[in-house]
């Protein structure tokens, strides 16, 4: 009987040892689960805690749209400010003084000039509103400006409510430094190498209309004109020792040139006191043919005036039948021989009708050349009144000429590429209406219109 209760006993034992470890295990797991339930709730808590920080951002970004206002579309480049500013920030992991930026303004390379002028005039005025007003531009672009500064430096400037603009100790600190420094540094942006200098052209005389209107040119820019005389066709225009030129007569074609008219100028015919020579053998053309700058011969071109002892007499003639006249019409000097500045001057045979033009009888280089040929004798000048009279000279009388057609008188600068300076030059002188030209009666009308350009 004891062997039969043994093996139950044992049962029982492995059974209650089976009990033990089946509760054992599942205390085990039981703890587990705790320990996963646990785990689970943390997982929750962070993500929770994440989802309020995300709400919070989204919130904060919300606010800033909303008070950073519509956009300003007058000021389109302010918009790209913070993103360049952004970028200029990003790229500042070279830092100051490493080899790629000895300098340490590498990272600074998204801040302008202008970005520090919004912040000084907002940090003056203590308010985004007095500040745009004062740089004449709207307050939603400011706003941008103003942070795109402190995005590019990595801290805060201005500390905004809704009622007032404060600096803080950032800002403080900057304006500090900024205050004396732009200043500076506008005056030596203005002046590189010394006071701006605007050089006008001209060959032999300026017009009396040229002082008021460089004076007023002074007054606007600050800058200065230097007078620049050259004596070539386009007053140093080509060899670029003027900036811009005062041109008299009919302006080259393919010069390349912008224009416009100042005023036009009567002429006025020059005459020697002493008897003129024979026509086509003056000293300084030995063959007897003088030539004109396209080579052909004087003789050749006006018709009428055959290079013969006969003609040249009757030149001479002529020329002494009006030496003493106060008054010449135009047309009376198709019968005279020409002296002509071919570099500088404004009169050519080409401005008479063909058939019916003067003898060219010498030409000259320039105006001092052009002048001693009329009064050696050489032949009958014609130039602008003023130039003129400027110029006087014992061995010439000027007499007025009736139905001349007036001289055109021009500013001029490149069509491409023209000096700043010279730009504003040429903008006032649009602003003043040149007088329109007398109307010309006749032949001398007809000619003006159609002859070639002649200088």
């Amino acid at each position: 009987m004891n062997d039969d209760r043994d093996p139950g006993r044992a049962g029982d034992t492995l059974r209650t040892a089976d009990t033990r470890c089946a509760a054992d295990s599942r205390g085990a797991a039981d703890s587990r689960g705790a320990a996963d339930t646990r785990g689970a709730a943390d997982t929750r808590g962070a993500a929770d805690t994440r989802g309020a920080a995300d709400s919070r951002r989204t919130t904060d970004t919300r606010r800033t749209a909303k008070a950073s206002g519509p956009a300003d579309t007058g000021h389109t480049a302010d918009t790209a400010d913070t993103a360049g500013a952004a970028g200029a920030s990003a790229g500042a992991g070279h830092g100051p003084g490493s080899p790629d930026d000895p300098d340490g303004f590498a990272a600074f390379d998204g801040v302008e000039l202008r970005h520090l002028r919004g912040f000084l005039a907002v940090a003056d005025e203590r308010s985004f509103t007095h500040a745009a007003d004062r740089l004449r531009t709207g307050q939603p672009a400011l706003t941008r400006t103003v942070r795109a500064l402190e995005t590019a430096l990595g801290t805060r400037l201005l500390d905004r409510t809704t009622r007032r603009v404060e600096l803080t100790d950032a800002g403080r600190r900057l304006y500090d430094d900024l205050a004396p420094l732009l200043p500076r540094l506008a005056a030596a942006l203005r002046s590189p190498a010394g006071p701006a200098v605007l050089r006008l052209g001209f060959t032999s005389l300026l017009p009396a209309v040229c002082a008021p209107l460089t004076a007023d040119f002074e007054a606007a820019t600050g800058a200065g004109v230097r007078l620049v005389r050259r004596d070539s066709p386009l007053a140093g225009l080509e060899t670029g020792e003027s900036d811009i030129v005062v041109l008299r007569g009919d302006i080259p074609p393919g010069a390349g040139l912008r224009t416009t008219l100042l005023l036009h100028e009567p002429r006025i015919a020059a005459l020697s006191r002493t008897p003129l020579r024979a026509a086509g053998h003056a000293p300084d053309h030995p063959h007897g043919h003088p030539r004109d700058h396209a080579g052909e011969h004087a003789g050749d071109r006006a018709a009428g005036h055959a290079d013969t002892r006969s003609g040249s007499a009757a030149m001479v003639t002529a020329v002494r039948a009006v030496a003493r006249r106060r008054v010449l019409d135009w047309a009376e000097l198709a019968d005279l021989p020409l002296v002509v500045n071919t570099v500088t001057g404004s009169t050519t045979p080409g401005l008479w009708p063909v058939g019916r033009r003067p003898r060219l009888a010498c030409t000259a280089g320039n105006f001092d050349e052009w002048l001693e040929a009329v009064a050696a004798g050489h032949g009958v000048g014609v130039a602008p009144e003023p130039v003129a009279r400027r110029h006087t000279h014992p061995g010439i009388r000027y007499v007025r000429l009736k139905n001349a057609p007036p001289v055109p008188v021009h500013l001029a600068l490149p069509a491409r590429d023209a000096h700043p300076l010279a730009e504003r030059l040429f903008a006032l002188a649009e602003l003043r209406a040149a007088p329109a030209p007398a109307a010309l009666p006749g032949d001398a009308a007809r000619a003006a219109r159609t002859a070639p350009a002649g200088r």
